[in-house]
Formats: structure tokens, C-alpha cells, sequence
């Protein structure tokens, strides 16, 4: 068996998908390596994959109005990485680095939304598994905030 199918069928948001299906997504990704603080994408720019961290970890950062970054979240082993490929317009919401190098499985975005479009049950479990993800990332966020506001006012 492919391995990559294998790996697809252990990961928790692939794991409900039928074997065809995980076939159908492994031909449609492949494994990438990134050095310590290289930039995996940019907020903004188009969204044209996503992907899962196999080794390493990727923090997310988003841009703020006077051009800094603010650090949102990381992402560890086995985590998926974007939402927004699946989103119109399919950019970027946010930008993310490698904090010491990173494997992953970068996946293509058209071709994983053809097959959503082609089977309306496929497209329906991959976008409930990506709005579970974008929850916890608001999630995420709203804690941050709320910890930043606590701070702030404390400070006064």
C-alpha cells in the first residue's frame, strides 16, 4: 500500500474517508522540506495548497496595519495547515514560518476542490473537517485577545 495513502488514512481529518478517496488525494500531493524560518506563504497571496506538518513545526503570523507581524498560532506535527484554499477568494489569511525546518505534505488545492465539486459527498466531509479547523483557529485567536485585553487593561 502507498504509504502516503496510509499516512492519510491514520491522520484524524482524513480518517472517514474511503480508500478510493484517500487514493484520490494522495495522487494529488507530495512531500516538501523547508529550512528554519523559511516563509511557507504569505497573507494575501493566493492559496494554492494546503498542507499537514509531518516534522517540525510552522507558526502563523498576521500582518498588522503598520507592516509588523503578529505571532497567532503554531503548528505542530499532524496538524493541518489553510482553510483558505478552500474559501473564494483562495488567499491567504494569515502568513507562515518555519520555526526550526519542517516536513510536510503539500497538497493541490484545484485539483482537491475538483474532486469536491465532482463528488458532493466528498466536499461536504472535507468542508466539515476544514471548518472544524478554522474554528479552532478562531478559537485560538479570540483566546489571545482576550488574554492581550486582560493585559492591556491591567497596565492602565
Amino acid at each position: 500500500m502507498n504509504e502516503n495513502v496510509q499516512f492519510l488514512r491514520e491522520h484524524p481529518v482524513f480518517a472517514r474517508l474511503s480508500d478510493l478517496y484517500l487514493e484520490q488525494l494522495a495522487e494529488h500531493m507530495d512531500v516538501i522540506s523547508l529550512n528554519s524560518g523559511e516563509t511557507l506563504f504569505h497573507e494575501g497571496d493566493g492559496a494554492n495548497h494546503f498542507f499537514i506538518v509531518m516534522e517540525g513545526t510552522v507558526d502563523l503570523y498576521a500582518r498588522l496595519e503598520d507592516d509588523e507581524e503578529q505571532w497567532i498560532q503554531m503548528i505542530d506535527v499532524g496538524e493541518v495547515i489553510g482553510w483558505s484554499w478552500l474559501v473564494p477568494p483562495y488567499r491567504w489569511a494569515f502568513s507562515a514560518r518555519t520555526r526550526e525546518g519542517a516536513m510536510m505534505m503539500r497538497f493541490d488545492a484545484e485539483a482537491v476542490r475538483s474532486l469536491c465539486d465532482r463528488d458532493p459527498a466528498f466536499g461536504y466531509g472535507t468542508m466539515k473537517q476544514i471548518c472544524s479547523l478554522m474554528l479552532d483557529r478562531l478559537h485560538t485567536v479570540r483566546s489571545q485577545m482576550m488574554v492581550r485585553l486582560r493585559d492591556a487593561q491591567k497596565g492602565k
